[in-house]
């Protein structure tokens, strides 16, 4: 049975690969640096390139959405000001919430 491996560099995954657990137990050669099983079989969500892992909590997460963010105690990204009912987009330059028109 297949299994998904996420390569961590600097806390950010690198690279995703599909193979069987005994292939990648078997090619330590290839598989060098941090390397974590993610999705089926583990703690870990699907990932892909770009994604964050967060060592302290063995847990990985969707990229930050923009430089202004930050992380909740959920471990998700929310903006500076909450989200207004409707259907707006945030602006990072305007640091706000701008209504799509």
């Amino acid at each position: 049975m297949e299994s998904t491996y996420a390569k961590i560099t600097n806390n950010i995954i690198t690279s995703v690969e599909v193979v069987t657990d005994e292939f990648f137990n078997a090619n330590p050669q290839r598989y060098t640096g941090i390397w974590r099983k993610v999705g089926n079989g583990s703690n870990r969500p699907f990932c892909g390139k770009g994604y964050e892992y967060l060592p302290g909590k063995d847990k990985i997460i969707a990229p930050k959405p923009y430089p202004s963010w930050k992380l909740d105690i959920n471990d998700e990204y929310q903006a500076p000001i909450q989200k207004p009912t409707g259907n707006y987009y945030w602006n990072e330059s305007l640091q706000s919430w701008t209504l799509t028109t």
